[in-house]
């Protein structure tokens, strides 16, 4: 009990090790004075425009600082409006709608464009030496007022992305310390496991399974076809599935990466429980790791979402808890089932 206790200690200060590491370094003004200027046309009846205003801009103000200067321009003022629609008819975009953002001679359009490309066009522009507000009549008399944002301290920042989605967040960080718990219970043998497992049986992992399988399936939709996910009365599903997080190495969808673990999970369990056979001990042991990866990025994941993105997703929390409870389910099968491929292999010698 005493060594589980010091691997969650262990878990969660290498947790708060990953707080100061993921969250993205507050870039103070350069000494050449360099700025980019942008402006955001919004509705107040728009949500997706208070979409990119609550979640997708204070970010960049916070990652940039006094480099970046983006206004918010309501489209519904009198002021607001003429300033628009001399915007629609300078660009003439093939999209007409908010929330659109006009920086330099980029025009973005939309909650899912603005996040994907503003951070790219930022970098590019400060590397020209910044960019002037878009040259647009009367754009000084509703933008020259702008002000950068200060960049906020780092227990700032992380107040702030907390507290942005404070229920599905607390939810998160209690699912996490369960996931951590989980973690340290099947890091190594115990004699409960075995049991454990027998207790819930063959349906009950399948059961597990299933809705994980389902979780992850609903959101590779969601990433896949860039549809709005139904989020429930906890959280912002949105928010965490337009956040660069979503993406592994910036093209393939996490979802998607789950929906081939549970595969693979679900594939070598049937085989270990219903077929057998010669490779029954081996099925086995590549579910319980793959469970086990499962629930490592799954808890990295989890972490994210209260401690980077600032709000949680629901569904991402259905599959982190299915996957516990299958890495659990699995621990004692799993090892005596390594232990003794190990032997068979020679690299197990008592």
């Amino acid at each position: 009990m005493r060594r589980s206790v010091g691997w969650i200690l262990a878990l969660l200060v290498i947790s708060l090790l990953l707080v100061v590491v993921a969250l993205p370094q507050t870039v103070t003004a350069a000494a050449d004075g360099s700025v980019v200027h942008g402006i955001l046309f919004y509705s107040p009846t728009c949500p997706h425009c208070h979409e990119v205003m609550t979640n997708v801009l204070p970010l960049l103000r916070e990652q940039y600082g006094e480099k970046l200067v983006i206004a918010e321009i309501d489209t519904s003022t009198a002021e607001g409006g003429a300033v628009w629609q001399a915007a629609v008819t300078r660009y003439n975009p093939s999209v007409v709608g908010v929330p659109t953002l006009v920086i330099g001679d980029k025009v973005l359009i939309g909650s899912m464009e603005i996040p994907q490309k503003l951070p790219g066009y930022i970098d590019a522009y400060l590397a020209e030496g910044g960019v002037a507000w878009p040259n647009l009549p009367g754009i000084e008399a509703v933008a020259g007022d702008a002000a950068p944002v200060v960049p906020l301290t780092f227990w700032a920042q992380l107040h702030e992305r907390y507290t942005r989605d404070l229920a599905g967040n607390v939810l998160s960080t209690v699912v996490l310390v369960g996931l951590l718990a989980t973690i340290a219970a099947i890091a190594r043998p115990r004699d409960w496991q075995l049991p454990v497992s027998k207790r819930f049986g063959a349906w009950g992992m399948l059961a597990l399974i299933a809705v994980g399988l389902i979780a992850a399936g609903y959101l590779s939709y969601i990433e896949t076809t860039g549809s709005e996910a139904v989020c429930g009365p906890v959280g912002d599903c949105n928010a965490v599935q337009q956040s660069e997080y979503a993406l592994l190495f910036g093209f393939l969808p996490m979802a998607v990466l789950g929906v081939v673990g549970y595969v693979g999970i679900l594939v070598t369990y049937i085989y270990a429980t219903f077929v057998a056979g010669a490779g029954k001990q081996l099925a086995l042991a590549l579910g319980f790791l793959m469970s086990a990866f499962g629930l490592v990025f799954s808890a990295y994941l989890t972490f994210l979402e209260p401690f980077v993105i600032g709000a949680t997703c629901a569904w991402c929390l259905t599959s982190a808890v299915c996957m516990a409870l299958m890495a659990l389910l699995s621990a004692g099968p799993g090892w005596a089932a390594l232990k003794r491929v190990g032997h068979d292999l020679g690299l197990v010698t008592t």
